[in-house]
């Protein structure tokens, strides 16, 4: 596999950090100190998913006072896995891509854990265009995906940012970012580099289901990450 300076955000769980397999630990453990059997169960992919899926794990989850105790990956994983399955998406894949997506907008754009504002950075679909201008076939790939991700994120946490934009300055509505995410997400999935980040089924299928994964994004941020407008 060739390297590429360029890095997608594609999972989760090999990014978890320490603090987060002891978290996980004490939601699920009353002993103090080292358990045994849950450090295995841990150690397993299958197991450490269905974990992950405890709603004591969730619970807590919601409830920890301080949020940069835990990895963005671990926080947004069980907020977007849970959120996403009680909305019909159950494809553990398409959890895993849009948590690590939201996780690195968050770390990145605000060195923290929850997103407080949107990164005004590429927010309307013609400055991808413009950019898009004298690159290759491989650099736009990175860009369409780029692309995909900022407006998921826009349209999944900051709606009512859009929504305002629209009214106050005639800017494309919601419908037709999404529609942008959804293009992009098609067009890099299409691309023979997909294959290589292991994207070329899980983009189109992220495109497949993309308003369904909008809208439980608006309801978490909503009931979870009491975002500013």
């Amino acid at each position: 596999m060739k390297r590429h300076p360029h890095r997608v955000p594609c999972s989760c769980f090999h990014r978890f950090w320490k603090e987060d397999f002891q978290f996980l630990q004490s939601c699920l453990s009353e002993k103090s100190g080292k358990d045994e059997a849950l450090i295995r169960l841990l150690e397993d992919p299958e197991s450490l998913l269905a974990i992950l899926e405890q709603e004591q794990v969730f619970q807590k989850i919601v409830e920890i006072p301080f949020p940069l105790s835990i990895s963005p990956e671990l926080y947004f994983f069980v907020l977007v896995r849970k959120s996403l399955k009680e909305a019909g998406i159950s494809d553990v894949e398409v959890a895993d891509y849009v948590a690590a997506t939201l996780a690195r907008h968050a770390t990145a754009s605000f060195g923290g854990i929850s997103p407080q504002r949107p990164n005004l950075d590429f927010t309307y679909h013609v400055d991808f265009v413009e950019a898009m201008e004298g690159l290759g076939a491989y650099e736009r790939f990175f860009l369409h995906v780029e692309c995909g991700n900022q407006f998921l994120v826009l349209t999944g946490l900051f709606p009512k940012f859009l929504e305002h934009r629209c009214d106050r300055r005639g800017a494309p509505d919601l419908g037709y970012y999404e529609s942008v995410a959804r293009s992009a997400f098609l067009t890099a999935g299409a691309h023979p580099l997909a294959d290589e980040f292991e994207l070329g089924v899980l983009l189109p299928q992220l495109a497949g289901c993309l308003a369904g994964t909008r809208h439980a994004l608006n309801e978490m941020a909503d009931r979870y990450l009491f975002l500013e407008s």
